[in-house]
């Protein structure tokens, strides 16, 4: 029992963003992009990218989200609702105040995106499964 108490802890420590602006950016950029963001359940949010002395930060996150129907009837319990696991980057300016986020439903394109948006930059630990 104290185990699952630990493992359930360690998991909520991991998908625990930190940052609620950003939390929040994310959830609008999911809203606007077809899901239901304010369901979203948000994992692995990481620094994994910053350019010093910090201003430039870049995130990953991964996101599991409810497709939102193309029609205009949204029942909320609706037993055939489609699921589906998104990957992205945040890409946060403090100096500019400018949040970019980009998600993804292939993981090979935030590859793809981060190399772009990493160039120049220190790439921490986190970002190992990013690098190709």
């Amino acid at each position: 029992m104290l185990i699952g108490w630990f493992k359930h802890l360690h998991q909520r420590y991991t998908d625990w963003c930190g940052d609620r602006d950003m939390e929040l950016a994310i959830r609008k950029h999911l809203t606007a992009n077809g899901f239901f963001g304010g369901t979203a359940k948000l994992r692995n949010v990481r620094l994994v990218a910053v350019q010093r002395p910090g201003w430039l930060q870049v995130f990953r996150f991964e996101a599991q989200v409810r497709v939102r129907p193309t029609d205009d009837y949204d029942d909320i319990a609706d037993p055939e609702a489609e699921y589906q696991l998104v990957y992205g980057l945040v890409r946060d300016d403090i100096r500019r105040n400018v949040n970019s986020i980009r998600t993804f439903t292939r993981e090979d394109q935030r590859k793809e995106l981060f190399a772009r948006w990493s160039k120049d930059l220190i790439c921490l630990r986190g970002a190992h499964s990013l690098v190709t």
